[in-house]
């Protein structure tokens, strides 16, 4: 019996080839980072329904009596003195200042966020774009906030904040030493970063990343078929015996 073996002839272009191969990867590696950030999206999503149901503990044995754990579940902490005024958002995602207090315990002062200052619009005594709150009844034990990339600068002066700088802040509530690990923040639902972009929107924008990158390759394909350089023809083969 007779066959066929397909056989490739691929001759690309250097310079193109040259480029298309790195964009390719990092369309590709778009999208799995996009996969990746939606399984950790999900992970801290269920982490925040599961601190939302978990019986608080007291500050002091949240951060002092044991290694502070993020995430973990605290009662209303006794904050005193001044506020700091943080520029940020609040849990439904409105701008404004947030306002940080002064938590004094057995193993140094930690800063907790005590209320929130909404924005308003047409400056002092314009409309606030969002109503106060009643406090919180429970806290999270949250890691320190790093510096913004592009951050403003702290203006002490004026109590305005744009990122947590420790020993600044520490002199300006006069707390030392002041806690630059960690921070408790109020537990109000989940939070807006986690609910603006869910899990299923991740996955979304992997497909289309994939999809792209797809495309890109068909394109490439394409294009050298059309130039005679990718081409696949066929040659027999015979696989059969001979009888004298």
């Amino acid at each position: 019996m007779g066959g066929y073996t397909r056989l490739m002839y691929f001759r690309p272009f250097p310079i193109l080839t040259i480029i298309a191969v790195p964009a390719l990867a990092a369309l590709i590696a778009l999208g799995v980072w996009q996969v990746q950030r939606a399984s950790w999206k999900a992970d801290l999503i269920v982490q925040f329904e599961q601190a939302a149901k978990a019986e608080p503990l007291a500050p002091e044995a949240a951060l002092c009596a044991q290694t502070p754990t993020t995430g973990e579940v605290v009662a209303p902490p006794q904050a005193s003195g001044s506020s700091l005024r943080v520029f940020g958002h609040a849990a439904d995602g409105a701008a404004g200042w947030r306002l940080f207090q002064a938590v004094q315990l057995s193993c140094g002062v930690v800063l907790a966020e005590t209320g929130f200052e909404p924005l308003e619009i047409g400056g002092p005594g314009g409309v606030l774009l969002t109503a106060p709150k009643a406090p919180p009844d429970r806290f999270l034990v949250d890691a320190w906030p790093a510096k913004p990339l592009m951050a403003a600068q702290n203006s002490p002066a004026t109590n305005e904040w744009h990122w947590f700088d420790a020993p600044l802040m520490a002199t300006t509530l006069e707390a030392a030493p002041l806690n630059a690990g960690f921070i408790l923040t109020p537990l109000a639902g989940t939070p807006d970063f986690l609910t603006r972009t869910p899990p299923e929107s991740h996955i979304g924008y992997a497909v289309t990343w994939f999809g792209m990158a797809a495309a890109f390759a068909v394109i490439y394909a394409v294009f050298h078929a059309r130039a005679g350089r990718l081409r696949f023809r066929r040659r027999p083969t015979d696989k059969g015996t001979t009888k004298e």
